[in-house]
């Protein structure tokens, strides 16, 4: 009988890990720098945060040579409040901006990037939203790819 009595203990304890890691937030895997999508240079990539669901997002890249970098954050819903970072390969922040409520896009500051992987964070602090990320590496001119429809 003792031996039943620690089973469904064991059980029990194991299982609320589980539970709560379950509950409340959707893991998509790109939670995290650890789990951060590959981004295709040249191309915007579109996806959405939320602060009750899916709180982040992580993208990677890589550069091979020094270059500036621009990156823009374009909102389908213009009043969630969102952060946005590029971040260096440690995921210490290089640039950072607040969403605007309203806006219904931020730019971070140009930031020139030495060679080596870069990580863009976008996490929703209130509300939620789908974003198109476009990243434009070379300067001013390779910004500008025009938002998709």
């Amino acid at each position: 009988m003792t031996g039943i009595r620690v089973a469904l203990l064991s059980a029990g304890v194991l299982a609320l890990p589980l539970a709560t890691a379950c509950g409340g937030a959707q893991r998509t895997g790109d939670e995290n720098r650890s789990g951060a999508q590959q981004l295709t240079i040249g191309l915007t990539s579109d996806d959405k945060v939320s602060a009750s669901e899916d709180e982040s997002d992580w993208k990677r890249f890589s550069v091979d040579a020094p270059t500036p970098a621009i990156v823009a954050v374009y909102w389908d819903n213009p009043d969630v409040k969102a952060k946005i970072a590029l971040r260096d390969m440690f995921g210490s922040p290089l640039a950072e901006v607040s969403h605007a409520a309203g806006a219904p896009s931020d730019r971070l500051p140009e930031v020139r990037l030495a060679e080596g992987t870069y990580f863009i964070e976008i996490a929703a602090t209130q509300g939620e939203s789908v974003y198109t990320l476009e990243l434009g590496l070379g300067g001013p001119s390779s910004a500008g790819v025009p938002r998709p429809e």
